[in-house]
């Protein structure tokens, strides 16, 4: 969040001053034509000058709006960051009430020497209601002072509804969506219309819940004639999940400029996401028409091998793609660590090397915080914070870690949610809910929620992302908190040395694999995943007796290695008769059905074993669990989520326990479940347990409600015990860093070691 501009930086704007004549002559001529842009430069050259970092930019952008050309002269002034129509960095810091108390002095004498500087009235405003002492509807004098001075905004701004626009941007982005509401709102009778507000209101709406009105909000947007601002809009219904909506807002777009190459990289990235990839494979093709070699558009292509199933040609084309950039600190860096965990060729050892490889640049490019000024001592109350992007919809993220918010201790834990994604919905709203604090962090760059979370002495910091798409690791070699760990959202270690703890368990994180991990390992003592559904889920009703044996997988194409179908086709081999079910987004695709196909035809398998499915929602997924027996882990890369929907469904799994977490997670299911012996330990093993499920297929068939009260009553499932035991192991590295203890694990049971440095620290 940025500072507020404090009063020093204010040089005198009154009249009489070196800045008075232009300001005051520069809005008179720009009131009589906005489309000036020479007096927009002017103006934003005066506000650079006296320090007034935001109106100088506001200014610029103006500027830039009527003349492009003038980039260069703009350049030339050095501004800030500069804000843009969905709020971007325009977001005003919250001043401390002596700092508010001299910058409304100060802003009020502007006003009083130049009643015409209308982003002085606006900037007024909004400190009235910001620096409210009490809430700002409980504050009458703060109201009234508010109001004069946005009236006085409104009054005088040159483009018909700039300040309440401009309000409900700062609103939404402080998270106030009801007040972003209220002032987007005010300006729906406006004409013409504005479609940036518009856009804004609705994602205000959708914070609030208000889903109706804001898929209205959109759509009144998407009247724009502007394929500048179309792009803009299509990034952001996409982010809400409207993806069939985006891509008719890019197609409008195409049709105003054909030729422009960002908007066919939009268009083609979002049916990449969606699996639409012949539309992909389209879309691509007219690129390398416009844009030959295009680096985008390249990775775009290499994309395409991951959705087909080719891990290995994937992950190439993105080393090929990160060596190109020449840039240490790309994303693309993220994008080979995750894509490497699925390569069945790369031994753990390897796969650990190479996060290591590519997260030291992050780690060397800023400097590690030391000093904080938490109380070292276990006998308080401990605040645990998150970071997080993926609280919403059917995210693996959210599906496991909502059970744990709503169950979360809040008098021996305080729970901050440092929220770092775009898209928000009933279940983000739910998450919200249960946290005692809540900061809307998508807009703020690394350093600025560093500053802010080290302001909240946030104890122990917790990121759910690794290096999935929603990551902040810039965050986390800062450092931020006295104690750093890694959960949850990324099967994995970060190689940032810089996260103190990986929670795990002693199946897919035992001493013996400490070595693959930057960070140390603290084990939870049963699962490292607890399955507690938040939606119920019928149980399907049991096949018929005559029905062939049914092996399936709901794993995405990616985790479909060559060493899967090799020995999957060998089970289906060792049980005559039996078919294949694979559901996977890919698979809506007839080229990668056709692809899956002709790898099974390699070891013998023909079409007519194969089932291949497409995507369907989650409610008609678990339903599909019906037509399936026995469901199947792929290797390297074991299912998660897939796996204990399967298990909750009434299904049994087999898998094999492998080198390094990403190839444990099955094992470590099923463990907890109290079923061992459907962990395999080679693949010939794997065959054979397969083989034996399916020779008791009718027994499976007929208690598909036992083993799902069976999982019910295990660790796996016992959520009120599970978050005890989390809650458990905070305490543990919390105790740890208070005695300055600098072991590299935490077993799951707790030694007499720990519960000495609990006692001794107890008093601290």
């Amino acid at each position: 969040m940025k500072a507020a501009c404090r009063p020093e930086d204010g040089a005198s704007m009154r009249g009489g001053s070196p800045g008075a004549h232009p300001v005051v002559s520069a809005w008179q001529a720009l009131r009589a034509d906005p489309r000036q842009s020479r007096r927009w430069l002017e103006l934003a050259a005066v506000y650079q000058r006296h320090r007034l970092p935001w109106q100088a930019a506001y200014a610029a952008r103006q500027a830039l709006r009527c003349e492009p050309a003038l980039q260069p002269q703009v350049g030339a002034l050095h501004l800030a960051p500069e804000p843009n129509a969905s709020g971007g960095d325009a977001q005003l810091g919250r001043p401390t009430l002596p700092q508010a108390d001299a910058l409304i002095a100060q802003f009020s004498a502007r006003t009083r020497d130049n009643p015409g500087d209308w982003l002085t009235w606006l900037y007024l405003a909004r400190l009235h209601e910001m620096s409210s002492p009490t809430p700002l509807a409980e504050n009458a004098l703060a109201i009234a002072a508010h109001e004069q001075a946005l009236t006085a905004a409104t009054t005088h701004e040159v483009i018909a509804g700039e300040s309440l626009h401009w309000l409900g941007v700062w609103r939404l982005n402080a998270g106030d969506a009801e007040g972003a509401v209220a002032a987007f709102s005010r300006l729906l009778d406006l004409r013409p219309l504005r479609h940036g507000s518009m856009m804004s209101l609705g994602e205000a709406l959708l914070r609030v819940g208000n889903i109706a009105a804001a898929e209205k909000a959109f759509s009144r947007a998407s009247l724009s004639a502007n394929p500048d601002f179309l792009l803009t809009l299509a990034g952001k219904v996409y982010a809400h999940n409207y993806w069939q909506e985006a891509i008719a807002v890019l197609r409008k777009a195409l049709t105003l400029r054909p030729q422009h190459v960002p908007t066919w990289l939009a268009l083609a990235r979002i049916q990449s996401e969606v699996y639409a990839l012949a539309d992909c494979r389209q879309s691509l093709e007219r690129l390398e028409v416009l844009s030959p070699e295009n680096p985008e558009a390249a990775l775009l292509a290499a994309g395409l091998c991951g959705r087909m199933g080719d891990a290995a040609g994937h992950l190439a084309a993105l080393q090929a793609a990160y060596d190109d950039a020449g840039d240490p600190l790309s994303r693309i860096a993220s994008s080979i660590a995750m894509t490497s965990l699925y390569h069945e060729r790369l031994p753990a050892t390897e796969v650990a090397d190479l996060h290591r490889r590519l997260c030291a640049p992050i780690e060397a490019a800023v400097v590690e915080k030391s000093d904080f000024a938490n109380p070292r001592s276990t006998s308080r109350r401990l605040r645990i914070g998150y970071v997080t992007g993926d609280l919403h919809r059917q995210h693996p993220v959210n599906l496991f870690m909502l059970p744990v918010l709503k169950r979360h201790d809040h008098q021996r834990f305080e729970i901050c949610i440092y929220h770092s994604g775009s898209m928000h919905d009933a279940y983000t709203r739910q998450a919200r809910q249960c946290a005692d604090r809540w900061l809307e962090a998508a807009a703020l760059a690394d350093t600025a929620l560093q500053q802010a979370i080290v302001a909240d002495q946030v104890d122990i910091l917790v990121d759910l992302a690794g290096h999935t798409s929603s990551h902040r690791l810039g965050l986390f070699a800062l450092r931020a908190a006295p104690v750093q760990a890694t959960f949850l959202g990324y099967p994995h270690s970060t190689g940032l040395t810089r996260i103190d703890w990986l929670i795990g368990d002693a199946t897919v994180a035992p001493a013996a694999h400490a070595k693959l991990f930057s960070e140390g390992i603290a084990q939870l003592p049963n699962s490292v995943f607890c399955w507690a559904p938040v939606d119920e889920y019928p149980l399907p009703p049991a096949r018929p007796v005559t029905a062939p044996v049914v092996f399936a997988s709901f794993n995405n194409a990616m985790k479909l290695s060559p060493c899967t179908i090799a020995v999957w086709a060998q089970l289906l081999h060792a049980v005559p008769g039996a078919q294949l079910l694979l559901k996977a987004p890919s698979l809506q695709d007839a080229g990668v059905r056709a692809s899956f196909v002709e790898r099974f035809a390699g070891h013998g398998i023909g079409a007519d074993r194969l089932q291949l499915q497409g995507p369907s929602g989650l409610a008609e997924m678990m339903q599909a669990y019906g037509e399936a027996d026995i469901a199947l882990d792929p290797l390297p890369y074991n299912g998660g989520t897939t796996t204990l929907q399967a298990l909750w469904m009434g299904v049994p799994v087999v898998t094999l326990a492998g080198e390094h977490f990403v190839s444990r997670m099955g094992a470590s299911f099923i463990q907890a479940l109290g079923q061992p012996d459907w962990v395999a330990g080679d693949t010939a093993e794997y065959v054979a347990i397969g083989k034996r499920l399916a020779g008791a297929c009718q027994h499976w068939r007929e208690n598909r409600a036992a083993l799902r009260a069976r999982m019910t009553a295990s660790p796996l499932s016992d959520i009120k015990s599970w978050v005890a035991e989390l809650e458990a192991l905070y305490q543990r590295m919390w105790a740890a860093y208070c005695a300055g203890d600098r072991r590299r694990l935490l077993p799951a049971k707790a030694s007499h070691a720990d519960s000495a440095t609990a006692q001794e620290t107890a008093t601290d």
